[in-house]
């Protein structure tokens, strides 16, 4: 019996295709801040205890869509969250509103550990349906 190796030599190239291309690394700013956004989703961070780690995300706010963290990690503390204009030469404009906006949330590494930082957009009083998700493996390890 011939067996044919082609149906095997595509199942690598097809599945990295339904996957996605791979997460961008997270930047770090100055200060030693980290940053993930959108770009990051489903991607990783290693950090040291004692370190800040910013998400910020794309949402509508003033349409009652938030992200919100799902699974936070117990040696994650979320220190701050904000908000800021997508488009702030525009959206700053005396009679403006509403609009998409980031919304940021810094998460300060208090121990060391793993685990995956989950989020989700939704309207939270609606307890449904989430119009997105993004995700995260976090890695801390002990401050030198």
């Amino acid at each position: 019996m011939v067996r044919s190796l082609f149906p095997a030599a595509l199942a690598g190239p097809l599945l990295a295709a339904c996957m996605g291309p791979p997460a961008d690394p997270v930047t770090e700013l100055e200060g030693g801040l980290l940053y993930a956004g959108a770009e990051q989703d489903r991607g990783e961070v290693a950090m040291q205890v004692g370190q800040t780690l910013r998400i910020e995300l794309e949402g509508i706010p003033t349409a009652g869509y938030v992200w919100e963290i799902q699974d936070q990690p117990d040696f994650l503390e979320l220190v701050d969250e904000a908000t800021r204009p997508t488009h702030p030469e525009f959206q700053n404009q005396p009679g403006v509103t509403g609009g998409n906006h980031f919304m940021a949330f810094d998460l300060t590494a208090t121990a060391p550990g793993k685990a995956t930082l989950h989020m989700v957009n939704h309207r939270p009083w609606e307890g449904g349906e989430e119009i997105g998700t993004w995700r995260i493996d976090i890695t801390v390890t002990p401050a030198p």
